[in-house]
C-alpha cells in the first residue's frame, strides 16, 4: 500500500508499503527485517534491497583500547554510494550504545558526493 498524497502534495511517511523492506527490530548484533530475515552487522537498505556491509568489527589498538571501526572507516567501504541511484540524501549511522563519529575521511567522502550524515 503506497502512502496516499495529501491535499498539500505531501505523503504520510508513516503509512508504508508492506512490501518494502524495513527494520522490524534492532538486535544486539544486527537487525531483524520485516520479512523475517536477520542481518548481522552493518546494514544498508537501498531500492528495497538489504545488503550487509563489510565493515570490520571493533578491535583493540596497539595500547589495548578498543577502537570503533566507524572512526577508522576507509571511504572505500562506502563506494557503493558511487553507483546507487537515486543517491540517498541522508545516511543515518547507528553506532550502538555510544555515539561514535565517522572517520574524517569517510565523512569528507560522503559530503563530497552530496550525502548528509546523521549519527545516532
Amino acid at each position: 500500500m503506497k502512502a496516499p498524497l495529501l491535499d498539500a502534495g505531501i505523503a504520510n511517511m508513516f503509512q508504508v508499503d508492506e512490501n518494502m523492506i524495513s527494520i522490524a527490530e534492532n538486535l544486539p548484533t544486527g537487525f531483524r527485517l520485516n520479512n523475517g530475515n536477520i542481518v548481522y552487522g552493518p546494514l544498508l537498505i537501498v531500492n528495497n534491497e538489504a545488503f550487509a556491509l563489510k565493515i570490520p568489527p571493533p578491535k583493540p589498538d596497539a595500547n589495548g583500547k578498543v577502537v570503533n571501526p566507524m572512526f577508522i572507516l576507509d571511504p572505500k567501504a562506502l563506494e557503493v554510494f558511487d553507483v546507487v541511484t537515486p543517491k540517498p540524501e541522508l545516511i543515518i549511522v547507528g553506532s550502538g550504545t555510544r555515539i561514535c563519529p565517522l572517520s574524517p575521511v569517510a565523512m569528507k567522502y560522503l559530503t563530497s558526493i552530496g550525502i548528509k550524515v546523521e549519527l545516532s
